[in-house]
This record gives C-alpha cells, sequence and structure tokens, in this order.
C-alpha cells in the first residue's frame, strides 16, 4: 500500500523532472492547436499519453525479457511522430488532406463515443499523447524501481503500481493541458490555425520531436540536474519504501517468531535431486538458499552453504537451492548447471525464473537463507553474508532436537566470518534500468548508436564513465570496436559480470599500469587481460588488504557485453 501511494505522487511529481519540463509546451500546445476552446483536446492528450506509458511499460518488460529490442527504437518513433505532427501543423492544409483521404478521423470519433463528436480534430491529440509515453517512461526513479525491481518478480502488482503512477501523472498534465488552454484562449491571435503563434507551437514541436529522436532532450535533463539546486530524483527516491523483512531479533539464535514455511512452487530443471517439495522432506532440518550465479555475495557464500550439506546430511538435514535469476542469462537452464558445477554445489538445485518460490517466501534479496525445523517451521532468516558460526550452531541444535547425534562436528570450525568496509565502492550497474555513479558524456539514457562516449579528465571516487563506441541497453552495455571503461574504486577485490558470443580478451590496467605489473590481479586475469566468453562473473582485481582508492581501466572489444560491476573486502 505504501509503494501504491508513492506510485501516485511520484507520478504527480514527476512534471517536475528536468526530462519532462521541456514536454511541456507539447502538452499545452496540443491542447490548444486547432479549436482552442475544445475542452476534449487535454482529456484525449492526457488518456492517450497514459494509455501509451503503460503500452510501453509492457512492450519494455517483453524487450528486456524476450526478444531485447533496444527501448531507444520506439523513442526514435517517438520523435519522428512529434515532428509530423509540428509539420502538419505548420501546414494545416496538408494535414486536413491526408486525414479526410486515410478516414482516420472518422474511425477515431466512432472509438471515442459521440461524447466527442463535434468538429474538433482528435487525431492530432491522440497521437500527441501516445508519442510522449515513451518519453515520459524515463522520468522517475520510483517508475524506474517498480519496472526493474517488481515486475520481474510480481507482474501483477507491478502494473497495478505502474498504472498508480501513470494515474498520478495524468490528473496534473490534465490540470497544465486545461489551465494552458484556458491562458492562451483568451488570447484572440491564438485560435487562427495560420497565425504566427500557431506556426510558432508548430515549431516547437519539430524542435522538441528533434531532441527526443537524438537523445538531446536527456541532454538538457542532465544540465538542469547537475546545474540547479532542485535535486529532483533524490526527491522523488524517498518515496520508494524499504522492502519487507522478517523481523530479526539479532540477540537471538533463533532469531524470528516461528512460522509455516510456504511450500516450494514454480520450481525447474532440478539439478543435483528429482523435484522436492518441503512436505516430503518434513521430518528432516531444510536450509532453503535464495541465490543467483554471478551474484559475488552469493558466490562467497556457497561453500558454507556446501560445507553445511556435507557436514550434516546424513544427519537428517539438506539444502535447497533456489536460483532466481537477475539477469537474463541467468535464466538459461545450461548456465546454471554450468555454474552449479564450477562452485562445486552438490546438493539440489532448482530454478525460480518466476521468482514465484521467491515470493511464496517474501524474499527481496540475493543470498538469503531460511532455516526450517523437522516440523516445518522456519526459525532463523539470514540475508546476505556472514553470520556463518551463528547458523551452525542454529543448524545444530536443530538437529539435536530431532534426535540426530552431531557430536563433534562443525561445518565452518576455524572460519572467521567475511569482513566488510563501510568505504568499499556500492554494487554497480550499468544498464540503464539501475545504472548509478556515471560521470560520462553524453548521459546513457541520451546515448544512440551513433555516439561517442568521453570521459571526464578526472574521475570522483566510485565513478565510473566510458569512451569510444557502446550499445546501452536496460540490463547491459555492449561494446562496439575498441572501446573503453573506467572505475575510480575502493575495495579489497573487483569483479565484473559479463559474457561474449565468441571468446575474447578485455585488457586491465590498474592505476595507469598493466594489471601485470601490480601484482594484484584477479584469479580471472592472466597477462593483464580477461578471457571471456560465458556470461557470469570475472574477479579483475584482488588487492592483499582493502585499498581506499584505485582506478580500474577495461579495453573492451567489440560484442563484449558488461551487466554489473561488485566488490569485495
Amino acid at each position: 500500500m505504501l509503494l501504491l501511494l508513492g506510485a501516485f505522487i511520484a507520478g504527480i511529481l514527476t512534471v517536475l523532472a528536468p526530462c519532462v519540463l521541456p514536454l511541456l509546451p507539447i502538452i499545452i500546445g496540443g491542447s490548444v492547436t486547432g479549436d482552442s476552446k475544445d475542452k476534449k483536446r487535454p482529456i484525449v492528450i492526457a488518456v492517450a499519453l497514459a494509455i501509451s506509458l503503460i503500452i510501453f511499460t509492457l512492450l519494455l518488460k517483453a524487450t528486456t525479457v524476450l526478444i531485447n529490442v533496444p527501448p531507444q527504437y520506439i523513442t526514435y518513433i517517438s520523435g519522428a511522430i512529434i515532428i509530423t505532427l509540428g509539420v502538419f501543423t505548420l501546414f494545416p492544409g496538408f494535414y486536413a488532406t491526408i486525414i479526410g483521404k486515410l478516414g482516420i478521423e472518422q474511425r477515431a470519433q466512432k472509438a471515442l463515443g459521440k461524447g466527442f463528436n463535434s468538429k474538433g480534430s482528435l487525431v492530432g491529440p491522440i497521437i500527441t499523447g501516445a508519442a510522449l509515453g515513451p518519453v515520459f517512461s524515463s522520468c522517475s526513479p520510483v517508475y524506474g524501481y517498480i519496472l526493474a525491481t517488481v515486475l520481474p518478480v510480481n507482474f501483477a502488482q507491478g502494473m497495478i503500481y505502474i498504472i498508480s503512477y501513470v494515474l498520478g501523472l495524468s490528473i496534473v498534465l490534465l490540470a497544465i493541458g486545461y489551465y494552458g488552454q484556458s491562458f492562451i484562449g483568451k488570447i484572440k491571435f491564438a485560435a487562427n490555425p495560420r497565425g504566427w503563434f500557431q506556426r510558432a507551437l508548430a515549431i516547437l514541436f519539430i524542435v522538441v520531436g528533434l531532441l527526443v529522436a537524438t537523445g538531446y532532450d536527456k541532454r538538457v535533463q542532465t544540465y538542469v540536474s547537475t546545474h540547479t539546486p532542485f535535486n529532483f530524483d533524490a526527491l522523488s527516491a524517498k518515496l520508494i519504501p524499504a522492502g519487507k523483512t522478517a523481523k530479526i531479533d539479532k540477540t537471538k539464535l533463533f532469531n524470528v517468531a516461528p512460522y509455516k514455511a510456504p511450500e516450494l512452487t514454480g520450481l525447474q530443471n532440478w539439478i543435483n535431486s528429482q523435484p522436492q517439495t518441503l512436505a516430503s522432506l518434513k521430518g528432516k532440518v531444510v536450509l532453503v538458499d535464495f541465490w543467483t550465479y554471478s551474484c559475488i555475495n552469493c558466490i562467497r557464500n556457497n561453500p558454507y552453504i556446501e560445507s553445511y550439506y556435507k557436514t550434516y546430511k546424513d544427519a537428517g538435514f539438506t539444502v535447497l537451492g533456489i536460483h532466481a535469476p537477475e539477469f537474463a542469462f541467468e535464466r538459461i537452464p545450461a548456465n546454471v548447471q554450468k555454474a552449479v558445477k564450477q562452485q562445486g554445489l552438490t546438493y539440489p538445485v532448482a530454478l525460480d525464473n518466476g521468482f514465484n518460490t521467491w515470493n511464496a517466501f517474501q524474499n527481496q534479496y540475493w543470498p538469503a537463507e531460511y532455516l526450517i525445523d523437522a516440523k516445518g517451521q522456519v526459525r532463523r532468516v539470514h540475508y546476505g553474508e556472514g553470520e556463518y558460526s551463528q547458523m551452525d550452531s542454529a543448524i545444530q541444535q536443530l538437529l539435536m532436537e530431532n534426535g540426530a547425534s552431531i557430536s563433534g562436528k562443525s561445518a565452518i570450525r576455524g572460519v572467521a566470518d567475511v569482513p566488510s568496509s563501510p568505504k568499499e565502492t556500492a554494487e554497480t550497474y550499468l544498464g540503464t534500468q539501475r545504472a548509478s555513479n556515471y560521470a560520462g558524456s553524453p548521459a546513457l539514457g541520451a546515448a544512440t548508436s551513433s555516439s561517442v562516449f568521453t570521459a571526464p579528465a578526472t574521475l570522483s571516487q566510485n565513478n565510473w564513465a566510458l569512451t569510444g563506441k557502446w550499445d546501452i541497453s536496460g540490463d547491459k552495455i555492449t561494446a562496439r570496436g575498441n572501446s573503453t571503461l573506467t572505475f575510480r574504486i575502493a575495495a579489497k577485490e573487483a569483479y565484473v559480470v559479463g559474457g561474449s558470443a565468441t571468446p575474447q580478451k578485455i585488457g586491465v590496467m590498474l592505476d595507469g599500469k598493466p594489471i601485470s605489473q601490480t601484482g594484484n590481479a584477479g584469479d580471472s586475469v592472466v597477462d593483464s587481460a580477461v578471457s571471456i566468453s560465458d556470461s557470469t562473473l570475472y574477479r579483475l582485481v584482488k588487492y592483499p588488504k582493502f585499498t581506499a582508492d584505485s582506478t580500474i581501466t577495461l579495453t573492451v572489444p567489440d560484442g563484449v557485453e558488461l551487466n554489473v560491476f561488485t566488490f569485495g573486502s
């Protein structure tokens, strides 16, 4: 409910977003072009924009998961439509001839009902609203959060939030259209379809359409964001609620109030075992572990999970690894099976590509463990790495309660918890859906297929930049030609998730030197290069201790895809 209200308020606030401000004249102009007293025009624009934005959300969901069509193609179409509307407004006789011959106006009036039957043309405002939908889709962190985080887990719930966001946005745009129409309608010369005012609006349409089609509207957005004190993104992001988590009492070994574990559901492609259910495992102690194979936290966590399994599997204990994918390539069963083998996991693992079991547990984290007793109740919950000795003790206690003899056994004897540094560079996504700390030019969202990226002379701490040509999409960036990525980091270890259709090598420099000369190469790097093929995680840097400031530069050949950087200390 909190996110539903937050999405609605975010839609209202989106009118203040730097990427929306240049488009407001189009909303007002579309409302007054033609009959300046036609009260239905603002309604038609707002409704068309709302429907367009919802449809575009569905398309973006499909293109991210299914066919991977670059979302910027739809932006090109939007810009072209706005330009065309400007041309038609500039030459109204040409517009009337084409619309009349195609019979579009008559069909539009019929579709919208008798209440809209009047001499005013509806086609213009319908097309105006529809064309702006994809442009508005990148203007709010809340919209981006719902698209990237909620939709993949619960599509129906995500769409409800999107509709709430669109409703808030449409109400404000409707008000702007009405007030703008009322104000301009008082100016007599504004009603003349061949007058200078209408022609000025037509030229404005063409200019804005060119900005949208070329991506320069995003550069305007970036300039406004960086040269004014108003931080729209920070304000809007406050509307994103904290995730639901179990109420954990860290002072207790069994740190949650016991509750019945939900049944496994929607799992496929079991590895290391036949399909399992919690009902069939009743009488055993079960550890349910949510993970995904390119997550560095999961990779570091998995040896401990495997150790629990090997130590206690003969005493009435088992592990169920629930693989919930973060990226599209992690949905492929062969990739998961290969990762399970490479990481030496012998316990049962199943793919939760639909996030069904994830939803049943109301989970939100990778990794996350749910320890279930022999009666089928969740007794201990842990998110992330660490607390291995506590989990080991909890497993032992539940096994002993179940009558098992585990005298002298310990899965993690002598192993310390993984340390972390508060100064460590945060996990950093590279695709537009979740990108952060990008400092180059043009802005990622403004990039086109012909864009050439440049990096600033000096990067700030934890910032990164590109040079050369790159294709930018929702969950990845793809090098075109011999391109580079530079990142100023604070970490003990640095990793990148990526892949290539054919085996290639990425050159690695550290603080301006080939990494082979620094002695700090990760185990994926040989002779200052990473051999990259399968989409997975590669370790680039391994310092002997936490290093507060270093700069890593990757020389990336054509076709190599990169998804996310992650760090360890």
